[in-house]
């Protein structure tokens, strides 16, 4: 007779369940760490962030007395002669203002001036809530004349206002079927994004490696272009054209249209790497932290853009240009067409220089703590 007890089935089943309880619990535990893990290291880079950015605003609070003094005073000298054709840009920075008025310049119109400056090293400010409600639909605010991917394709206004006018343009040219794919990324969006990234990666790296790999392709959350409010994934659609739909942007001729005249409405192309989005493009991904084939184009103001193609500037090499030359006049054909100055200080509203015989003028924070001014002659 054998000895063999028979297994019991009950027994089994406990047995696996407090195995399976036991694996959920280190998963769950796992995740959570994770999760507290990532969410440290948002807050311990957004902080870094901040202090970065006070000490720059601490140092042009103590800058400021001194520069407005030079803008407005000093010995009365000539400029340097402009050139008599095409663009030409002057470094008049030891040189003061014409003489003018002090112009209210409210921090919201700052946000939105165009020169916003959000990357990897730059976090979106916090007030940025001031212009929240002027994000609209691209869609309904141009009764759809600007095609988009759909209605929850959203910029500010005035870059809509921009953007309807350039696509407007290129229609008379002949040139259509853009359509715009994607434009405002919340928050909350960015960081499901963010998420998403990290998990394809979190089974082959970990900590630091594993945050590096994740923003290889996908911004921190606060620090993508797209927070702002300026920048708008640009494409090509039309639905009885195939053979376009599967054209790859800057292979189009919308691409060509667009690179060309952009700027004459005040975007630009917002991350310039080798080749890209031309044959001759330099590199400047060292310099966007963006080291991607990406077809986004960025709302600057038709001021700041000129100078950006004339000097093949990208955005962050512009606002480090305006730090090291902070007062530069901008000459068409011998013609002054806009003078362009940095003053420190864009925490609050305030009141900036303005020459008296500027027509016209653009206000912009650059988010490093100072407020650029582009008077339009």
């Amino acid at each position: 007779m054998s000895n063999t007890r028979k297994a019991d089935p009950f027994r089994k089943l406990l047995i696996w369940t407090i195995v399976l309880l036991i694996l959920l619990a280190l998963f769950v535990t796992g995740y959570v760490l994770l999760d507290k893990y990532q969410k440290g290291e948002r807050d311990r880079a957004a902080q870094r962030v901040k202090e970065e950015n006070q000490k720059i605003l601490e140092e042009n609070s103590r800058a400021r007395a001194e520069q407005l003094a030079s803008l407005k005073s000093g010995e009365a000298k000539t400029w340097p002669e402009a050139a008599q054709s095409g663009w030409d840009v002057l470094d008049v920075s030891d040189f003061p203002m014409t003489t003018g008025r002090e112009q209210p310049v409210t921090r919201a119109e700052m946000l939105k001036g165009g020169l916003l400056l959000v990357n990897r090293w730059h976090a979106m400010p916090g007030d940025f809530t001031l212009v929240e409600a002027d994000i609209k639909s691209i869609g309904t605010q141009t009764s759809y004349r600007v095609p988009v991917h759909d209605g929850n394709v959203l910029l500010m206004d005035n870059a809509i206002t921009a953007l309807d006018a350039m696509v407007a343009a290129a229609r008379k040219e002949g040139i259509e079927y853009f359509i715009m794919r994607e434009g405002y990324r919340t928050a909350a969006a960015q960081l499901a994004n963010w998420e998403k990234e990290v998990a394809r990666y979190q089974d082959r790296y970990a900590g630091d490696a594993l945050i590096e790999k994740a923003r290889e392709r996908v911004a921190y959350p606060g620090t993508s272009d797209y927070h702002t409010a300026l920048s708008v994934y640009v494409d090509v659609y039309n639905r009885n054209d195939s053979a376009l739909n599967n054209t790859k942007f800057q292979k189009s001729a919308q691409a060509d249209w667009l690179n060309a005249h952009g700027w004459e409405y005040g975007f630009v192309f917002r991350f310039p790497v080798q080749g890209y989005p031309q044959v001759n493009t330099v590199d400047k991904s060292y310099k966007t932290g963006i080291d991607l084939q990406m077809d986004a184009y960025r709302y600057v103001g038709i001021p700041h853009a000129a100078v950006m193609r004339h000097m093949d500037f990208c955005l962050e090499e512009y606002i480090e240009y305006l730090l090291k030359h902070p007062h530069i006049a901008v000459y068409y054909d011998g013609v002054l067409k806009y003078e362009i100055y940095r003053v420190p200080g864009d925490a609050t509203d305030t009141a900036v220089p303005l020459p008296e015989n500027a027509r016209d003028y653009l206000a912009s924070t650059d988010n490093m703590g100072g407020i650029v001014m582009a008077a339009i002659y």
